[in-house]
Parts: C-alpha cells; structure tokens; sequence
C-alpha cells in the first residue's frame, strides 16, 4: 500500500510531525478523534459550501459530471489527465495529482487558457475585509496569523504539489480560497434545501440535489474567491513553517522531511507542548489493548516512569484569563512537567487579575496546584462569598440553556452565512422554598424552517412572568441573543414585534456599544463564573465545563445524590417537575453517579462528549456538538419520521439535563455541609 502525504496527512504534520507516525493505526494507537465522515460533515457544514461551489463553475454539474468520484488514487489521476487534456474550458471537482509520494484531491480545478485555477472549498466566512491579503498576514508581515495556518498551508501544499506534478507542471497555477461570504446576503428562499446527505454503506457520504437543479435557480452568489498566490510565494521562499521540529525551516524542506519520515513510516519526536492538551493519539481508559500516542511522547521527552506520568501533568492546569499566553508552555519550557512542581511565580500574568468578588484567577491555580501537592481530594468553596453575592439575587430563580447552530448557507432571503440558529432552549425554575420544576422548552427542527424568531417568542413568554434572576453557564446564551438582537436590527423581513423582541433581548444581556460594556437591567447571572470564584474540586481536573463541574458537586453533595439518587421523586407527576421523563433516577453508581451517562446516546456508537469534540474550533459551541450534529442531520439528511422523533426526543432530555445541571451545583452549593 502507497504511503502519500495527502492534504490531511499534512494537515497533522503542521500540528505535530510525531501524529504521522500514530495516524492511520487505529488498531494500535487509541484515538478520541471521532472517525465518522458522515457525522463529521453534519456537524461543520462544508459539505453544502463546497456542492454549492460546484455551481458556481459549472451550470448544472450533475448533468457536467464534473466530478470524479473513484477513490483510487490511480484511476483518479489517470481520470484527471485524461480531462485535462480536453480542449477548451474544463472544470473538475475532486481532481487528483502526485508528486513523488505527495498526493492530493483538489476540491475545484478549472483549466482555462493555459492557466490552472485551484480553489480550495473551505467551510469558513470571510468578508471584504479579506480582499486585502494582508489581512491573513501578521501585523509585521513575517508569517501567516494563527488562525490562517491551517487553510493558507494546506493551499499552499496543493499548489506546491501541482506544479511540480508531471502533468500541471507546466500550466500556470494560480491558487485560491473558496469560502462563504459573511457580507453577501441570500436572494432566495430555502437555499440551504437545495443539499441533501445520504450515509453511505461504508460509513462516508453523498450529497444529493434535485434533479436539474441549475446555477440560475440559487440565486445571487454567497460564495466568496480570494487569490492567494502571493501569500503562497511568502509561505514557499520566505517564511519559516510554524513547526517544532526545528527552527526556521523551509516550506521544501518541511514539506520532504514530512513525506520522508511518513513513507518510511518511521517516528520523529517533537517537542512537547500546549499543542499536547488536544491530542487525540491519547489513551483515557482503563483499557490497555491500545498504546498511547501522548503518552509515549511525554514518556520521551521527560524520561518520566509511567508511574511519574500517571500524576496529574501541567497540561490539567486550569489556563483561563491568562491573556494570550499558554501557561502550560511556560510551565514546559521551565522543564516542568508535573503540576507538583510547579510554583507560584511561575503562574504569574500581565492579564487583569483582580474579579468583583472571589478567588483572582491565580488564587485559583494556586488552589488547584496546592491541593495536588498535598494530594487533598476536597473541594475548595468559599460559602461566605457566595453567600454574599446571593443577597443580589431575585426568586423565583430561572435557569436557561440554549443549543444553536450556525448553518452555511441561509434558510431564508435576506439572511448570510453563518449566521446563528438558535433551535431549542430548556428552562428550568427554581422558588424560594426550594421547589424545583421543568418549567418550560422550545425545539424547532423541521427542516427549512428558520426558527430565531419563533425562539425569541417562547423564551420571552417564559421569561416575563416575574422579574426572578436568569442564570446562564458561560457566555453562550448572551451571545446568541445579541446575535438574534442584530438579525432582528437588519433584516428588512424583520417580523412586526421586533421592537418588543429587541427590548427583551436588551433588557437580558450586556451588550458592547463605542467599545463600552452596557448592562441590561435584568443582565443573566453567569454561573461559570460563580464557578470560577468560589469553587474548586479536584476532581474536575482543571475544567469548568457544565459536564464535569456537575459530576464534581455531586461527589461533594449528599444532599444531591439522595434527592436525585431515587426513584418516584423525578418526573412528569412527581415532586419535581418534568416534561420529558416519567421517572428518572439521575445519580446512580452504575453510572459513576454522572446524570449525563444516564441518557442513552442521541447516535448510535458515538457519546456527547465525542460528539462535542467535533466543534471544538466553533466559537462559543465548546459543549454542543451533539445537539448541533443532531440538528443539522434532522435539516440536510433525508431521515425516516420515526427516527427523527427519536432524535427530537433525545434533544429534549439532553437539554433539559443542561438546566437542571445548573440547578443542582446551585442546590449543592445551598446545602453544602463542611
């Protein structure tokens, strides 16, 4: 079997060459990274961005056949050759070229008077600010942003390998990227439709449209194409290639040294780093059939016994409101590996330390820091703090979670890419003698329907019945309804009550105006934050997320786990309210007392928490990648109606879960006992 370096191999040798050597090893090294296409192209939405590319080349590309669809790499390159040597104007999607042991699959290539166009579909927005190319450059013009690397590079390793492939080597190569348009708006209804997905047998996908659906019936371009070709000539003669391996190394020579050491097959050790926190070559179980790729390497580095390495490491470091800076690099670059050893003058930060109230972010790592060198397993919680800044709060006590998705490609006319859908919410109340109930929800998931609107409705109508605190975790909830604030500002097919939408949306949220921060006067309490000053438990591990602070509270709570450990006291017509279950049992030790472990999957196979490292890259998204991938399977994905009732009811219990984890950590903190 041919070993080439292919777009992807790249791709992971730009973030560490030693994954080269873990990749494609599935039956010897663990990897958390989920491999399913179909799901995975769900959940990030480029499989409508690039068929919508399709026909923005070609008028009607079914009925073109533009594509090639083999997968073998030869009869793929045998199918290229043989279109490009057809006269005149040529389009090819999927198109195949090598070089030595280089190998890729251009999205779009379009062969017109001499020239080779190379776009590359990437499901990303830019906008006009992105005509000036300077804008992927760093302030000093000395090497591509960060958030660039990843999609200028991998251009640049396509148009690197077509020209020098024997057959487009002496065409004039000119690269570009394909990306949705964040400033164009949709001239039509319904765009979004136009894409179907069908799982095929073997676990990848296909996109389906109507029969003779042509370029004239999608309306106005929302597709964007930018020339890189100058950046491109930086990247290949003049920049040194964002690796560790080794300093200032050329675009060729990383590019060889890639290729070279994945088609011996052979491992090379980088250094490690915070890039470490996300590597999926890692082994988490207790199930010792599969080797360590992250382990292994720190194993290298360090010289550590694996007894060493299985101490809590620098990377569980709690990294939050440090500013720019990665902690755990700092900590590693002092040759710190273990959080035992790390002190207090290590942690320091230009960032603003000092909260309203509570620990300061330092205080905080310190905590985490001390507690594993004295190996206290106890939570830290300041009572008299939190107690004091619950005098400001107003009962009853609402607690929402919203699960959102931001689809390519616009539901309706007049909207743009990307821009938010806020499909459900749950609402959870609690009163001041400490009555619990599921007081309300909302999910909207049939397909075409753009529900923001209908959304904003509901929660209002949840919402203004009384003037109680709202609670969210973190800042999703206030984003998404500044989102919904703007859609509701712009849109000239804006419905007749944005004006009371808009004034409940501002009377909930903070906002940004001249670069001021303007409060709402019934502004959400954030709870994440409460975590962050007056909790800590070790058993988190660093993390703040609503899926491991609520396990965490629970170890802590007797009172929790006896109100939620039996039966009779949760459901549709029990003490506690619910609208979603008849009588749950939520902490249990066959599930490590985890309620989150008490829902069956909303996938087959697949559990939240790895669907949620599908849009780890999403801004705001950390925890809601198995709604997301649900929604968008109920949107583009031709699903039979008892399936999706499945799934819808799945939705339901997932987020009224989200709510009701946020009552708990509540509940404990009120009853805590010392």
């Amino acid at each position: 079997m041919s070993r080439y370096l292919t777009k992807s191999r790249f791709k992971e040798a730009l973030e560490c060459v030693t994954k080269l050597y873990y990749t494609k090893k599935k039956e010897e090294y663990a990897n958390t990274q989920l491999a399913d296409p179909f799901l995975e192209a769900l959940a990030k939405g480029g499989f409508q961005v690039g068929e919508l590319a399709k026909y923005y080349f070609a008028n009607d590309p079914v009925a073109e056949n533009i594509t090639i669809t083999t997968l073998d790499y030869e009869e793929a390159i045998a199918e290229t050759i043989y279109r490009l040597n057809q006269p005149g104007r040529v389009v090819i999607a999927e198109a195949a070229f090598k070089f030595k042991n280089l190998f890729i699959r251009a999205d779009i290539v379009v062969k017109e008077n001499g020239i080779l166009h190379l776009y590359e579909v990437k499901a990303k927005s830019a906008g006009d600010e992105n005509e000036d190319t300077d804008t992927f450059l760093s302030m000093n013009g000395d090497k591509v942003q960060s958030t660039w690397v990843p999609y200028v590079y991998d251009l640049a390793f396509q148009k690197y390998v077509m020209a020098h492939c024997a057959f487009s080597c002496d065409y004039t190569i000119k690269a570009h990227l394909t990306m949705a348009n964040k400033d164009a708006a949709a001239s039509i209804d319904g765009l979004n439709q136009f894409f179907k997905i069908i799982k095929q047998d073997d676990g990848g996908y296909k996109v389906v449209v109507p029969n003779g659906l042509a370029r004239n019936q999608l309306g106005a371009q929302i597709l964007k194409n930018i020339n890189l070709d100058e950046v491109i000539e930086k990247v290949w003669n003049f920049f040194a290639v964002p690796t560790d391996i080794a300093p200032n190394m050329s675009f060729v020579d990383f590019v060889n040294y890639a290729s070279d050491i994945y088609y011996r097959n052979e491992r090379e050790y980088s250094a490690i780093g915070k890039k470490c926190k996300t590597c999926q070559y890692i082994n988490k179980t207790d199930d010792n059939s599969l080797k360590s790729g992250f382990h292994e390497c720190w194993k290298n580095h360090t010289h550590y016994t694996d007894e060493w390495l299985a101490k809590p490491l620098v990377t569980e470091l709690w990294g939050g409101k440090a500013g720019s800076q990665s902690l755990t690099q700092k900590l590693i670059d002092r040759g710190i590996y273990l959080l035992e050893n790390t002190k207090k003058e290590y942690l320091a930060t230009s960032a603003p330390q000092k909260p309203k109230a509570g620990l300061t972010p330092l205080e905080r790592r310190m905590i985490q820091v001390e507690k594993v060198i004295k190996n206290d397993l106890t939570s830290y919680f300041d009572k008299v703090g939190l107690a004091d800044a619950m005098k400001s709060w107003s009962y009853p006590l609402h607690f929402i979670d919203f699960e959102t998705s931001m689809v390519a490609l616009p539901f309706h006319q007049g909207l743009k890419p990307y821009q938010g859908i806020a499909f459900q919410f749950s609402h959870h109340v609690m009163h001041q003698d400490g009555k619990v109930e599921h007081k309300g929800q909302f999910l909207a998931t049939d397909p075409g329907v753009y529900p923001n609107y209908e959304f904003i409705r509901a929660l209002k109508l949840e919402l203004e019945t009384d003037k109680g605190t709202i609670f969210r975790y973190h800042n999703h909830e206030n984003s998404y309804l500044n989102i919904i604030a703007k859609q509701l500002e712009t849109n000239p097919d804006a419905p007749a009550d944005k004006a009371d939408l808009i004034a409940f949306i501002r009377n909930i949220t903070r906002w940004k105006e001249n670069r001021k921060d303007v409060y709402g006067p019934r502004d959400m309490v954030d709870l994440y934050d409460l975590v962050l000053s007056y909790y800590y438990s070790p058993y988190a591990k660093g993390s703040n997320s609503l899926k491991q602070i609520l396990p965490a509270i629970i170890k802590d709570s007797a009172f929790l786990r006896k109100k939620y450990g039996t039966t009779g006291m949760y459901g549709k017509e029990l003490a506690i309210k619910s609208l979603n279950f008849d009588d749950h049992v939520w902490i249990d030790s066959h599930h490590n007392d985890d309620p989150y472990k008490t829902l069956p999957q909303v996938f087959d196979h697949y559990d939240r928490n790895t669907l949620d490292e599908l849009i780890k890259d999403f801004d705001e998204l950390g925890d809601g990648g198995a709604a997301l991938t649900a929604y968008n399977y109920l949107q583009f994905a031709e699903v039979p109606q008892e399936q999706r009732t499945l799934i819808a009811n799945a939705l339901l219990r997932y987020c009224e879960l989200d709510t009701l984890a946020m009552v708990m950590i509540v509940e404990g903190w009120k009853n805590w006992e010392y």
